[in-house]
């Protein structure tokens, strides 16, 4: 029986500041229900390494690889690989959930409207439709009571939890935490 495909593939990825190499040929594999934990002391480049995966930071070297799918990567003047097809960047992009550190809710927005706004813009999901998977979300993590309140009225666990409802919302193919 044949394997099935992974969720994420990561092939050689390098990545470097100047004459800093902080990716030296990272590869990873992770099939769908996996749960992997990179870790390593403060400047190790956990985030950059999280942040190449949907090209956030643009690495100089590898293979990204969603669901299948290889990223179209094409060579910048300054070294650094990049998009090569913005459609496909921006389709697989909203299939890479990532919660971020500071987590980047937006301040002027209810919780719920963080959740929802996502999945209309990009999902073309109705207003009832996004506020109910929304509301479903936030009872999931603990948070419901808390859906029409501002970022800054949360404690940081909350902002957590509202920052993964609204990754979830979008239903990635992979979820990437940067804690």
């Amino acid at each position: 029986m044949a394997e099935a495909t992974p969720a994420l593939e990561i092939r050689n990825l390098h990545k470097r500041y100047g004459d800093l190499e902080v990716l030296k040929g990272i590869s990873l594999t992770a099939r769908d229900g996996d749960v992997i934990s990179i870790l390593g002391s403060s400047g190790s480049g956990k985030s950059t390494f999280l942040r190449c995966i949907n090209l956030l930071e643009n690495p100089h070297q590898g293979q990204i690889r969603v669901a299948g799918e290889e990223l179209k990567l094409k060579p910048a003047r300054n070294g650094e690989l990049v998009a090569a097809d913005n459609k496909q960047i921006n389709r697989l992009r909203s299939e890479i959930g990532f919660v971020f550190q500071n987590f980047n809710l937006w301040p002027h927005m209810t919780v719920l409207d963080n959740i929802i706004e996502a999945p209309r813009r990009v999902l073309g999901q109705s207003k009832a439709e996004a506020t109910e998977v929304a509301e479903a979300l936030l009872a999931k993590v603990g948070i419901a009571d808390k859906r029409h309140v501002y970022p800054t009225q949360l404690s940081g666990g909350q902002q957590q939890r509202a920052a993964i409802a609204r990754t979830l919302a979008m239903q990635p193919k992979v979820i990437l935490f940067d804690e």
